[in-house]
């Protein structure tokens, strides 16, 4: 099956029409025509290899999710995530696209069309039970169902747009909390009772191969059928105005030195300071407005989203080099050896890179080969030293994956 995209997933929605009526606005239900559409993203067979996949993926990855609270599985025995689920568990993996290079492709292709990051998690319900009660999401999301039927009840938000992240002040950690102070919803956004509910916006059960819109903010619960339920949920996390203006404020104090002055001291605890405390605050604003450049703002997300980007790849092809990966210069490479004989260094160009003096048979072997496995690098070294070392040449740019 060919590689999906964000066109794909919306289809036969067109996204000039899907951003028009339904981006932010309205939950939407897609209905696949085939139930093994989304497949491709997860390519294990059945519950049993999505629960066995999940027994394999670092313990910080997988969560095993109660009807109130989120339980930290730690170190894992090779049934427990089965006997969880078989208890009644859902089972949540965390940023599943780092293991599995279909899904990191489609999050890829999903950040340069939107502009936004995109994670996605999996989700694998047992038959007749909930993971979740009544909450909303501060990011967009898009659920696509991979086995099972899951029954779905979207309502109206109870807080518009609700943001994902507030700029904190340097002493305030609890970034929930900066929220909620800053005029967010107090009880969170998983502490929903049934009579603060707006009207049903959508009731639907997804199966194989369907899609769910959820905009940002929309109230939902999901339950799983007769059978067990495996979905993905995409995640777009969405620039704000907010976020825009952060980035336009912090031009704009590096331009004028007024906005990187402190507050006077006492100002905020002597009302009497208010009235000079007002004018200061007014020519502040008028700094910004005279001086604020949103095409410079714009062109520095976009530079950071790219950054983002590029350091995501890098670690998502780090993880995948393993003992049979093909490597190959990134150019001409030589071997030094230091004066005292201690040290041997690998460069490029103007770059060097120094081990120590055992490493240089393995050097040399880099340096003369058009292209190697993982596995022949010559040497007195274990898999996981060659790995390490593979790994730190392609990172600093000495060595890329043959394609």
């Amino acid at each position: 099956m060919s590689r999906l995209d964000f066109s794909d997933l919306i289809a036969p929605h067109a996204p000039a029409d899907f951003f028009d009526h339904y981006w932010q606005k309205a939950a939407l239900l897609i209905k696949g025509d085939q139930a093994d559409r989304f497949e491709s993203l997860l390519p294990v067979n059945g519950i049993q290899g999505v629960l066995s996949m999940a027994d394999q993926l670092p313990a910080e990855a997988v969560e095993i999710v109660g009807q109130t609270r989120v339980i930290e599985t730690g170190e894992k025995s090779p049934d427990s995530v089965s006997q969880f689920f078989m208890s009644g568990s859902t089972i949540r993996v965390k940023g599943i696209e780092k293991y599995s290079d279909p899904l990191r492709e489609l999050c890829r292709s999903v950040e340069p069309e939107l502009g936004f990051s995109a994670r996605a998690n999996l989700y694998c319900t047992p038959p007749n039970s909930r993971g979740f009660s009544l909450h909303f999401d501060t990011h967009e999301v898009l659920v696509l169902q991979l086995l099972g039927k899951k029954r779905w009840q979207v309502f109206e938000p109870i807080t518009r747009f609700p943001l994902e992240y507030a700029p904190p002040l340097p002493f305030e950690h609890d970034l929930d909390e900066v929220k909620r102070s800053r005029g967010g919803r107090k009880a969170g956004q998983d502490d929903i009772k049934a009579s603060e509910l707006g009207p049903l916006a959508l009731e639907a059960s997804l199966e194989a191969g369907d899609c769910l819109y959820l905009p940002r903010g929309f109230v939902h619960q999901a339950e799983a059928l007769e059978e067990p339920s495996v979905h993905i949920s995409l995640g777009i996390h969405v620039i704000t105005w907010l976020d825009l203006l952060s980035v336009v404020m912090g031009q704009v104090a590096y331009v004028d030195e007024r906005l990187r002055q402190g507050l006077p001291p006492g100002s905020l605890a002597d009302p009497q300071n208010l009235k000079q405390f007002e004018k200061d605050f007014s020519e502040c604003v008028e700094a910004f407005t005279r001086l604020a450049n949103p095409e410079k703002a714009f062109n520095e997300i976009r530079q950071s989203l790219i950054r983002h980007r590029k350091v995501a790849s890098v670690h998502a092809d780090l993880e995948s080099i393993n003992r049979e990966t093909k490597l190959e210069p990134e150019g001409r490479l030589q071997v030094y050896l230091s004066a005292d004989g201690t040290l041997a260094g690998l460069t490029l160009g103007q770059d060097v890179f120094w081990m120590p003096i055992s490493f240089a048979s393995a050097f040399r072997f880099i340096a003369e080969r058009k292209s190697f496995a993982v596995h022949e690098l010559p040497g007195q070294f274990t898999d996981t030293s060659r790995l390490n070392l593979v790994r730190r040449l392609v990172k600093d740019g000495f060595l890329r994956i043959v394609d």
